[in-house]
């Protein structure tokens, strides 16, 4: 292991720091950038979103996060839904959708992506929109698989590279 205060492990963490800030700043764009072009999607500043937080510099890790971060928002869009469609501001429902769709994770072993269906339920739930609640939940739906398709699918094109790179 390289002591990051040397000069030589200082640079090393420069380039790995370099590296995956160029990387999520490439994805995000392109996510974002093609996002936009989907005409029915309000919100596709949440595609990049999810895209930024699934994403690691190990292609496996940012396919586990993925898989997380898309369950995670799966449930948590349909308890949001539902939420939605009774919310008429009453904190109370609000505060027991985050309960459900907290516990939902909870009970089928996916803890990591409890947080982010708590997430989906506020984003849903709380923020005043014109779309019925259903459609609020598809549109976050596919914003969120879309970003993380897009982390997903960098990870694995650059891995096979490497792979390719590596066996010339």
């Amino acid at each position: 292991m390289t002591d990051p205060s040397s000069p030589r492990g200082w640079r090393a963490a420069a380039r790995a720091a370099l590296s995956q800030g160029a990387t999520a700043g490439f994805v995000a764009a392109f996510t974002y950038w093609t996002a936009s072009l989907v005409p029915f999607l309000k919100e596709t500043y949440w595609a990049p979103i999810a895209a930024i937080v699934v994403l690691y510099p190990d292609r496996e890790a940012t396919r586990k996060a993925g898989g997380e971060r898309l369950l995670g928002t799966l449930l948590g869009s349909l308890v949001g839904w539902g939420a939605a469609a009774w919310w008429n501001g009453n904190l109370l429902l609000y505060g027991l959708a985050v309960l459900v769709a907290v516990g939902l994770c909870y009970a089928v072993r996916l803890e990591n992506a409890a947080r982010l269906c708590a997430v989906a339920v506020t984003v849903i739930t709380i923020i005043p929109r014109a779309e019925p609640p259903h459609l609020v939940a598809l549109y976050r739906c596919i914003e969120v698989s879309y970003g993380v398709a897009c982390a997903v699918g960098f990870t694995a094109l650059v891995d096979l590279a490497q792979r390719r790179a590596r066996a010339r």
